[in-house]
């Protein structure tokens, strides 16, 4: 539970003299180690010399002692004082050691005090190795077999171990070792029938577990659960597969790791009584988790009583407690979160993008950018009054109940995968008396109860916005504990709230989406019509679709794509459309789902309008009209929860005019083409440079299209601007990287994937990131159907039927002068009114001056003919996630007082701006412009 490194670090002066003091000794234990592995075990020093520690690497303690870390995750092997816990764990060892028994099966316990002399060792683990001694000293042991998995430790233990000191008393003492390094057991069998090959008469092998390992685990249970049955110990076609389901992560050194003694069971009076009044508080509040819970069995963790009487929860099958210490651990965890609490920085994070400047949003942003490099380096203490608490992972639930006592938290949002864990802590926390404080004080608990943290991006969205997107901006992260499945899901909330923010329909992208669309009408684009599909199904729909995307693996896969272009239809997305030109593959549709004129400019790079002119452009209603009018025909769909949307589609189905709207087509241009395909009702698509990742940085497009300049090189440092990525799994590979608008992308496709009927077939032909639902398949696999159409001729036909043919320019300017420009302007005036000129003076004050300014904006919704609601969503949520953000807290500090008020201001200013700029041309198209593209294709 608090095995992270932050929690076994001094200060850093006092961090850094401890380093200094030991880093000598590590210097001169290291060739003084080679010299004795070299005499004594060459084949380790070659493991040494060859491997490279890549996960764990060795770090000094507060105590001064060296201990293992993750490097990957924080998290420690060992406690702050790892050689005097080896000497205790020896000490349990010899006083109640794990034995199996070879030739009779026993009555007796599986485990009993270790004798002065022993035959057979088997220790599952070797760590840092600080155990080896204690342990020979104990007694004197003829054959001691070390398996150790993890080659890290190895090498790690160069550093810290006194490798001549352990030779020299295994020689002293006749143990013969067999270190097993990169084993985890799995040979066990082979194992003991070569040890009875050497001594037939081997009665018992003892079992010493010193590090748990998933596989290690499985053969340590084995072992114990088939003692005595000598040929079952020796069956070679036995299989360990390890325990890798979630609920089955423990700690590398958990309590009770030896295995012995077991635990006894925990349900007393006092726990039933407990039990049966939580389950009375959630039958009333929460049915459904009462429903769940009132008949549950626990499956791989029980509620017990550890070797110090605490309530604690044990694995069943890898017999370790979750806890050291509970009640002792989850007041330190709550102490140190209190002192340092983590509040994700989505909005502090948000930069002013140069391609955007001249927008009045970005203009603002940029005023911004001083004040939040101040935020992100300030550290403050959890406040006494927190809006909003995300809590991962309740276990015993001890840490909850006391955090929700010491602080005033107004929405507390609870998250356990674990069913176990959330059953077992109805015995021990007082969940009634939680929930009682909540009614009493009106607060606002939120469970989410058994998932696996792939829905609780959109759960808490759903509870967010009840209170307000903005609350996002100070919500507060707590993790009780660590397993890789939650960190995967706490990493992957951050990410989607990161991009909620990040994308949001800011001002200047309502205002452009709303002239864009009107002046869509008023050019003739098509809008695809709301029953498109419905009836008599058309014979187009059956025809394969390539959806092709500028991904690297776009080049892998272009001669298959030249080969049958003509038995499909293709799709071209985004910047794919100069890479295909240049491969010499002419798209049916271009997609695109940016609404500003930078694609414009990276269009015209396929410098060829008659070719441009045979291509159908889709894409959504906001589209800009300059990119437009570069193909022959334009397609359009509206797109969900944009203002334009509301605005446009409200008043065509006023008019009689039913269109299609799309629910994922964001954020990037291949979630358009998707949806838009599948809403057509295409039957079968195959994806094709949707790569959504890359194998490697500096390949990270097609070398055919724009980012690349004609000698190869890249237009711009890519790696340097959005960073070398995260890992994801790959589609055809283990392992691509990905950046979190691609990995928002992949999740919103496998969501319209999930959401297609069965008789839709999507293959992922591309060389990235993995996409659940849709099928991984080699270009050279494909098995296209033989033609029965021709695709061209059956498209042509079905676009007639998919979409209004009638001119839907006359009702433009209808729609459009609904809304009242008067209204706004009034409106405005309002909104600025409730804005303090002086400033506020308090922390009430101020949270007043946002609650007010969110009660206003959603007022303005009643007015039918008021567009205010339709042009500042957006950019109201943003600056009330930063007035939220930089809110004073009690003392009333008057540094944070004086920012606020910063913050307050530049927002009254930005209001004023913003309607000056609508008023004056309130249809005018936006007219940015990319100057850092190479010259257009002479091709």
């Amino acid at each position: 539970m608090l095995k992270f490194i932050n929690y076994q670090l001094n200060s850093d002066n006092a961090q850094s003299e401890l380093e200094q003091k030991i880093s000598p000794v590590i210097q001169h234990r290291i060739p003084l180690n080679f010299k004795a592995l070299k005499q004594y075990n060459p084949q380790l020093l070659e493991l040494i010399q060859r491997h490279h520690s890549e996960e764990y690497s060795v770090f000094c303690t507060k105590s001064g002692q060296l201990n293992l870390v993750n490097v990957n995750n924080g998290r420690v092997i060992y406690s702050a004082t790892p050689e005097q816990e080896m000497q205790q764990e020896v000490e349990q060892f010899t006083q109640l050691a794990p034995v199996v028994h070879l030739n009779r099966v026993t009555a007796d316990s599986c485990a009993e005090s270790l004798p002065a002399a022993v035959d057979v060792v088997m220790m599952f683990g070797f760590g840092l190795g600080y155990q080896l001694v204690p342990l020979m000293q104990s007694a004197r042991i003829k054959y001691l077999v070390i398996y150790e998995p993890q080659l890290d430790n190895l090498t790690c233990s160069v550093q810290s171990t006194d490798w001549e000191g352990i030779f020299e008393l295994a020689a002293a003492t006749g143990t013969q070792i067999s270190f097993q390094f990169g084993n985890s057991g799995a040979s066990i069998a082979e194992d003991i029938q070569e040890l009875l090959s050497i001594e037939p008469a081997l009665e018992k092998i003892y079992l010493y577990r010193h590090l748990c390992h998933p596989v290690s685990d499985e053969v340590f249970a084995f072992l114990l659960e088939k003692s005595g049955d000598r040929d079952e110990l020796q069956r070679k076609s036995r299989q360990f597969r390890g325990f890798d389901a979630a609920a089955d992560f423990v700690e590398e050194h958990p309590q009770n790791v030896l295995g012995y003694p077991m635990p006894t069971a925990a349900y007393s009076a006092k726990h039933k009584a407990l039990f049966k009044k939580n389950l009375a508080a959630f039958s009333r509040l929460y049915p459904d988790v009462h429903q769940l819970l009132s008949e549950y069995q626990p499956r791989d963790w029980l509620l017990t009583q550890d070797l110090q009487g605490n309530d604690n929860l044990f694995h069943i099958k890898r017999r370790v407690f979750f806890y050291d210490n509970p009640r002792g651990d989850s007041e330190k965890l709550i102490e140190h979160y209190l002192s340092e609490p983590f509040k994700d920085d989505v909005i502090v994070g948000q930069a002013a993008s140069e391609k955007f400047k001249s927008f009045v949003h970005f203009r603002y942003i940029a005023k911004l950018q001083e004040m939040f490099l101040a935020l992100r380096a300030e550290k403050k203490p959890l406040p006494e009054k927190v809006d909003s608490l995300i809590v991962f992972g309740v276990a015993l639930g001890i840490h909850v109940e006391q955090l929700y006592h010491v602080r005033d938290i107004s929405n507390l949002y609870i998250c356990e995968p674990n069913l176990d864990f959330f059953f077992a802590s109805l015995y021990v926390t007082d969940w009634a008396s939680v929930f009682k404080i909540a009614e009493q004080q009106q607060k606002r608990i939120y469970l989410n109860i058994g998932g696996d943290g792939s829905e609780y991006f959109s759960d808490l969205m759903g509870q967010f916005y009840q209170v307000g997107a903005y609350a996002i901006a100070n919500t507060y992260l707590f993790s009780c504990y660590y397993t890789p499945q939650l960190l995967k899901a706490i990493q992957n909330l951050k990410r989607q709230l990161k991009v909620v923010l990040a994308i949001g329909e800011y001002y200047d992208h309502a205002r452009f989406g709303i002239a864009h669309t009107y002046l869509s009408l008023k050019n003739g684009h098509r809008f695809m019509r709301a029953d498109v599909g419905c009836g008599t199904k058309h014979p187009a729909v059956d025809v394969p679709v390539f959806l092709i995307g500028n991904g690297p693996s776009l080049d892998n896969s272009i001669d298959y794509i030249k080969q049958h272009r003509d038995q499909v239809i293709v799709v071209s997305c985004g910047t794919a459309i100069r890479s295909l030109y240049k491969l010499g593959v002419q798209p049916d549709f271009h997609a695109e789902v940016e609404q500003n004129r930078a694609t414009y400019d990276w269009i015209t790079q396929v410098n060829d309008p008659a070719y441009l002119k045979k291509i159908k452009l889709i894409s959504v209603n906001g589209v800009h009209p300059d990119t437009a009018s570069l193909f022959g025909q334009a397609y359009l769909a509206f797109k969900d929860g944009e203002a334009s949307t509301q605005v446009f589609r409200a008043g065509l189905q006023h008019h009689g005019f039913d269109t299609a709207s799309l629910s994922y087509a964001y954020p990037t241009v291949s979630n358009l083409a998707l949806n838009y395909i599948l809403r057509m009702n295409f039957k079968t698509v195959y994806l094709f440079g949707v790569d959504l990742g890359y194998a490697d940085v500096n390949q990270h497009h097609s070398k055919h299209s724009a980012y690349y300049n004609q000698q190869g090189k890249e237009v711009y440092n890519y790696k340097q601007f959005h960073g070398e990525g995260f890992p994801v799994k790959g589609n055809f590979r283990p392992v691509v990287f990905t950046k979190p608008e691609f990995d928002v992308s992949k999740r919103l496709i496998e969501q319209v994937i999930t959401n297609a009927n069965n008789s839709v077939e999507i293959y992922n032909c591309s060389d990235g990131a993995y996409i659940d639902g849709a099928r991984a398949l080699h270009p050279a696999n494909i098995l296209l159907p033989p033609h029965q159409i021709n695709p061209r001729q059956a498209l042509s036909d079905y676009l007639q039927s998919a979409y209004h043919q009638m001119s839907l320019a006359a009702l433009a300017d209808d729609i459009f002068n609904y809304y009242s420009l008067e209204l706004l302007t009034s409106s405005i005036e309002e909104w600025r009114e409730l804005l303090p000129n002086q400033g506020v003076t308090s922390k009430a004050d101020a949270a007043n001056c946002i609650e007010q300014q969110w009660h206003f904006l959603r007022r303005c919704v009643s007015q039918k003919n008021n567009p205010i609601f339709y042009l500042f969503y957006g950019s109201a949520n943003y600056f009330l996630s930063v007035l939220t953000k930089v809110l004073p807290d009690e003392s009333g500090d008057a540094h944070d007082l004086k920012r606020f008020n910063l913050v307050l201001g530049l927002w009254k200013d930005y209001l004023a701006d913003a309607l000056e700029d609508f008023v004056s041309q309130p249809i005018k198209a936006d007219n940015i412009k990319v100057n850092y593209l190479p010259a257009a294709s002479k091709q």
